[in-house]
């Protein structure tokens, strides 16, 4: 008999378990907090920022691996040192993990200023609005543009303006900010009927 495979939302559990298993403390990102605070929408991976070192490493790899996911020490080892991303294969479904070491300091804003989702009965660490607005503004494509419009546009009531403009300004995204902020209001001005 073949095995169902794993919805997205079971891969991020079972990330979520093995995280908290190992101790390692994390924050989910991209993809994740977009559905969580703009819009619902499709993603292949699961971004995670987890504060783990090297005394982690054969821990958490075994946590991973438990729960069906494909990782090696050597390749948790190499991301930790070189500060980049580590691939985490999920052999249950067409889902990866990619997985960054908190090295830079917008990881560690977003773990520092994290918020908790709760999600189909579990309790999710997932950056902040203000947070992922700004880091899409920095990597600039078109759908990471779309993102941070449509996170702003549903969340603007409720976002620490302070918060968001001291940690664009310190990412060199303050005018692009600005410049979504002026976008929303352009588009909230618009007439609704015809």
């Amino acid at each position: 008999m073949m095995r169902r495979r794993r919805s997205f939302d079971a891969v991020v559990r079972a990330a979520e378990r093995a995280l908290n298993a190992a101790r390692v403390d994390h924050v989910f990102v991209g993809g994740i907090a977009v559905i969580a605070f703009g819009r619902t929408r499709t993603t292949e991976d699961v971004d995670v920022l987890a504060a783990w070192n090297a005394k982690d490493v054969r821990v958490l790899q075994g946590e991973m691996r438990r729960r069906g996911f494909r990782v090696s020490e050597s390749d948790l080892l190499a991301a930790l040192v070189a500060g980049e991303h580590c691939t985490i294969d999920d052999t249950r479904s067409e889902y990866r993990i990619d997985l960054s070491s908190v090295a830079t300091d917008s990881a560690r804003h977003a773990l520092r200023h994290r918020v908790i989702v709760r999600s189909r009965g579990v309790e999710l660490p997932v950056a902040r609005p203000e947070h992922t607005i700004v880091m899409k503004l920095v990597f600039g494509s078109d759908q990471d543009l779309e993102d941070a419009l449509a996170i702003y546009m549903k969340q603007k009531e409720r976002l620490d303006l302070a918060l968001m403009v001291g940690f664009a300004a310190r990412q060199g995204v303050r005018e692009a900010l600005a410049t979504l902020r002026r976008t929303a209001e352009g588009l909230e001005a618009r007439p609704t009927g015809r």
